[in-house]
This record gives C-alpha cells, sequence and structure tokens, in this order.
C-alpha cells in the first residue's frame, strides 16, 4: 500500500534537509507519496508543493509579524489539504513558529508526527518542550546533548546525526577551484555570507562590506561571496552597488582601496573550502564552515525590537551553532550594536597575522565536526519515518 506522507520545511536550509530526506525515502520505498510544504530542493526531489514556504523565511520576532497574514494563508490551505487528504504521516523540519501550530492540528486530526531537526529549546523557550511531549510522536534530534534533554521531558526521541555531514562533499582540490575562478591560492581568500534570507542580507552585508574594505586597506586578500542558491543574483549586485554608491559619497575617491569581490553560486561547497577565514552570518552556515574547517567571524543583527525581546528569552551565553556545539568560545561573535566593521576588521587582520591561531581554530573546529555524529542522519531518519508511517496504520 501507498504511505503518504506530508513533509513541512519553512527555510532554505530546511528545505535542503527536507530534500535529502526526500531522496533517501525513495531510495528505501517506492510505495510512497510526498507532499508538502517547502522550497526549490525538495520541489527538484519529487516534493508535490501546496506553497513554497520558504519564500517568506524570516528572522527576527517584528519581522515575523509583517508576514502573519501570509503565514495564515498558508496555514488555511495546509489544513483544508490535510483534512481531506489524510496523509499517514506528518514530518516536521525546524521552522517552530509555523510547524508548532501545525502540529496541533495534527494532533486535532489524529495523523502521526514527527519532528526531524525540532526546535533549539536548549537555547530559548524551553517551554516549549511541553507542548513537544504533548504533540509529537517522535522526535529525531541532530545534536548529541538534544537527546537527554527531550527524553527528561518525557518525549520518544532518537538521535540521528547531523545532516550537514551528508550534504558537504567537495569534489575539487582548492587549486582547481582557485584556478577556474581565477583566484591566488598564495594570498588569503576570505568569505563573505550573510545569510540566505533577504532581512540578514540588507542587515550584514554592508557591514562584511565595509569590514572587507578595511582589510583590503591592511593587506592583500581576496573576497568571495558564495551566494544562497534562493537569493537571485541581480538583488546581491544592486545591494553591492547601493555600498558602493554611498560610501562613495562619504569617502574621496582618491582614498577609497578598490574591493573585488567574486560573487558565485556554491551548491557543491569547492568555492568554500577555498576560504582561509569567513565572515559568516549565525546560522547553519556556521556548522557548515566548521565542518570544512574554516575559521570564522559570526555575525548577528536584528531590528531593536527582536533583540531586545531575544535577550529577554535566550538562555545560552552564545548564538553561534559552532560555538554552541563546542561549548565555548571557538570562533568570535559580534552581536547587534557590537557588529562594527571596524572591530570585525581589526579581529580578521589579527586572525590573518597570526597562523598559530588559525592552525588552534581549525582544530577546535574539527572537535565539532566529530560531535555532529556520523554520516547517513537522512537514511537514519528515513527509516525510523517509514516504520512509523507503517505502524500508525
Amino acid at each position: 500500500m501507498v504511505k503518504k506522507i506530508f513533509i513541512v520545511a519553512g527555510d532554505p536550509s530546511g528545505d535542503l534537509h527536507g530534500a535529502n530526506l526526500v531522496n533517501a525515502l525513495r531510495e528505501i520505498s517506492s510505495e510512497i507519496e510526498i507532499s508538502g510544504l517547502g522550497g526549490e530542493r525538495m520541489e527538484r526531489a519529487g516534493v508535490k508543493l501546496l506553497d513554497k514556504l520558504t519564500e517568506l523565511a524570516i528572522v527576527g520576532f517584528s519581522e515575523a509579524i509583517n508576514n502573519i497574514r501570509a503565514l495564515r494563508h498558508v496555514y488555511r490551505k495546509t489544513q483544508e489539504f490535510l483534512i481531506k487528504e489524510r496523509p499517514d504521516i506528518i514530518v516536521l523540519i525546524d521552522y517552530p513558529g509555523f510547524n508548532l501550530r501545525l502540529a496541533g492540528l495534527a494532533k486535532r486530526l489524529k495523523i502521526p508526527l514527527i519532528y526531524y531537526i525540532g526546535p533549539q529549546i536548549w537555547a530559548w523557550r524551553h517551554g516549549r518542550i511541553k507542548d513537544i511531549a504533548e504533540l509529537v510522536n517522535k522526535m529525531l534530534v541532530i545534536f548529541p546533548f538534544e537527546e537527554e534533554t527531550y527524553r527528561k521531558a518525557g518525549v520518544n526521541v532518537s538521535f540521528v546525526g547531523h545532516p550537514l555531514l551528508d550534504n558537504i562533499q567537495p569534489t575539487k582540490s582548492k587549486e582547481e577551484v582557485c584556478q577556474k575562478y581565477g583566484l591566488d591560492p598564495s594570498f588569503p581568500i576570505i568569505g563573505l555570507m550573510p545569510g540566505s534570507r533577504k532581512q540578514e542580507i540588507e542587515r550584514l552585508l554592508p557591514v562584511m562590506l565595509e569590514a572587507s574594505q578595511k582589510i583590503a586597506e591592511n593587506r592583500k586578500a581576496q573576497f568571495v561571496l558564495p551566494l544562497a542558491e534562493n537569493i537571485p543574483m541581480t538583488y546581491i549586485r544592486e545591494r553591492i552597488t547601493e555600498f558602493e554608491t554611498n560610501t562613495s559619497n562619504r569617502v574621496k575617491k582618491e582614498e577609497k582601496t578598490p574591493l573585488t569581490l567574486l560573487v558565485v553560486r556554491d551548491e557543491d561547497y569547492n568555492i568554500r573550502r577555498t576560504m582561509t577565514l569567513a565572515l559568516v552570518a549565525s546560522g547553519t552556515a556556521t556548522l557548515e564552515n566548521a565542518c570544512l574547517g574554516i575559521p570564522m567571524i559570526i555575525i548577528y543583527k536584528v531590528s531593536l525590537f527582536s533583540y531586545l525581546l531575544a535577550r529577554l528569552l535566550i538562555r545560552i551565553p552564545r548564538i553561534g551553532l559552532a560555538n554552541i556545539v563546542a561549548g565555548k568560545r571557538v570562533v568570535p561573535e559580534f552581536i547587534q550594536q557590537k557588529a562594527r566593521a571596524e572591530e570585525i576588521a581589526k579581529v580578521a587582520c589579527h586572525w590573518l597575522s597570526n597562523p598559530g591561531l588559525m592552525r588552534e581554530t581549525r582544530k577546535e573546529l574539527k572537535r565539532v565536526k566529530q560531535k555532529l555524529g556520523t554520516p547517513g542522519a537522512s537514511k537514519r531518519a528515513a527509516k525510523i519515518i517509514l516504520e512509523e508511517a507503517t505502524a500508525s496504520n
């Protein structure tokens, strides 16, 4: 009998993990029908999308308010679909604001529910764990320390490892990539990674560009921006042009150091493996960099309201996932008003001038990678999901 599976991912990283999960499900069974909410990657993997939820990807509390109407529309459409089609199982991927509400609907409809890559209750809003225990049939977690937390709360939970370990498989050497893009491997290559959401980019890219300008004034370096798949190339070039125009208005032309920035798609991580150092938005990219052994400076900025509210809710001293998994400050974090280009550039230049510090940081990042488990998370998760779907009938 064909099993009907409904999968929900609300941001680009969730879309990536959702696509990998779908591919793993199809490897195990051909007797499945998969629909859901997600993005381009899940759609390419063969998911029949009700809506491209990733296009509403947001950061921060005040930013979420602006998208409430659109999210309500997606929720109502999903509600109608679930009532009509009644899938055998629902799989939620991260995105707790929307997905926990959907979990309540699944409970009322008596549709079994698996949460894969759950809410970061260890960081903030720990009270959600009570709701999760009542609503979720099974939790599949990707950090080893999460398993004990959920189990103590009475949640049926399994640690499957982090799916990034399956994704990060560069296929070319640093020399090959440098030759392809005209980069010089003998000089530092600095990555600018302002995030996969437009709100992040608008807040972080100007800071990163200004910091890069200051780095270029102090030493010879090359700059690359591996652009997220969901961000149009024209959009990022417009933001760069805006920065250059604003800078030209403030600085005399003869005082400005030219900044050459290579903007490129990097779906296979090849361009990223060339990086000596990265300026990176807080998020999944920090773990990706850790797995690749790239020292980084983490930057985080949201609206003032979102930041003040987060300070009241967040329970941990660090926000970068690489630092959280390490359990200590492995790489620096510049948060909100501290995210100043001059300070970021100063730290970057200090690192670039200290090879020993860079080596030690790479060793620490290797330990972070080891804590994420072993490859095969998507297949382990897919096997459990199919077992739960079968057991529910």
